[in-house]
């Protein structure tokens, strides 16, 4: 294929067949390969949407400056976008970014700031308010979900002919499997969506209705996970629960092995919420009869973490498996 600029590159990722990974006779097993896209994840999907869309409006033009809160993979494709389209950008991180994710950020001309992690969010809207700068706001944008609803869900059914009959993804701004999901239901209303979360994040008690609510306080989450871009401690704007049909717990450990496993079976070095998604989909697709499709989504590249979870000193600090 070819391609006038690197835009254009932009989705239309390969879906790889792991059903090897999965039990013999149970459900097929696919991923589709976001660290394919330019910026190394499915970012660049919701990235390019807000983009276009706040051009249309009126609402950026060139030389203006935008801001975003992220975890890391969003800035990053911000800040390949906003260099590419000549704006001045600013990324919020959380303490707890990779610093391969700062180091891609900054080599793209953008500005880093780090703050608490659970203070990141707040951080970011009040800069961009403060100086007028345009606030990306992608954990209560609508055009995030979006996004994925008009480009990686239909990419997914068209992929495997309608056959998939489960999705499984985890989430941060759970833009993606609101709008995959959206997508998918309204094609066939049996596929099953499954959200995967980390041990310490609270969307399964808010789905389940059992989280408690403090009066005048933010509920926060219990620990620090080491997969960075998974889990909240409440729903987000973007997050639509009524298109959820599972909740599923995974734990740090989990989702690490599984990612060293990948890299021994396949050479896949992918990042840790890619490991948590592989895990879910795999426990669902080990129930499954042959019949089912499971989907689920390879969200970034291992690259991004080569001084966490692959680097020996962190996972032992962290109590995590070994390479």
């Amino acid at each position: 294929m070819a391609a006038c600029e690197i835009v254009d590159l932009i989705g239309n990722t390969p879906l790889l067949d792991l059903t090897d990974l999965v039990e013999p006779g149970s459900a097929r097993l696919y991923a589709k390969c976001e660290f394919m896209n330019p910026g190394l994840s499915l970012k660049d999907r919701i990235a390019l949407h807000i983009l276009d869309t706040a051009e249309a409006r009126g609402q950026l033009t060139k030389g203006d400056t935008i801001v975003c809160a992220s975890s890391g993979n969003t800035g990053c494709s911000f800040a390949m976008l906003g260099r590419i389209r000549g704006y001045r950008v600013t990324i919020v991180v959380p303490e707890s970014c990779s610093r391969e994710k700062q180091t891609h950020i900054k080599s793209l001309g953008a500005k880093v700031i780090v703050a608490d992690k659970d203070k990141y969010m707040d951080c970011g809207r009040d800069y961009a308010r403060e100086n007028n700068f345009f606030d990306v706001d992608q954990y209560n944008n609508a055009c995030n979900p979006d996004a994925y609803y008009e480009t990686l869900g239909p990419e997914i059914w068209r992929d495997t002919d309608g056959q998939v009959t489960h999705f499984v993804t985890t989430g941060s701004t759970f833009g993606c499997i609101s709008g995959v999901g959206r997508f998918l239901k309204g094609q066939n209303p049996e596929v099953y969506i499954t959200l995967a979360e980390p041990e310490c994040s609270r969307i399964y008690e808010y789905y389940y209705g059992k989280a408690v609510k403090k009066q005048g306080s933010k509920q926060s989450i219990k620990k620090a996970s080491a997969i960075e871009g998974s889990g909240k401690s409440a729903p987000t704007q973007c997050l639509d629960l009524s298109i959820i049909d599972e909740v599923r717990k995974v734990s740090d450990w989990d989702a690490v092995a599984m990612c060293h496993s990948v890299v021994r079976a396949k050479g896949l070095l992918v990042g840790g919420s890619s490991g948590l998604n592989l895990f879910a989909a795999k426990q669902v697709a080990d129930n499954l009869s042959k019949e089912s499709m499971v989907v689920t989504i390879l969200c970034d590249s291992g690259v991004k973490y080569l001084s966490k979870l692959y680097n020996s000193n962190f996972l032992a600090q962290y109590d995590l498996p070994s390479l």
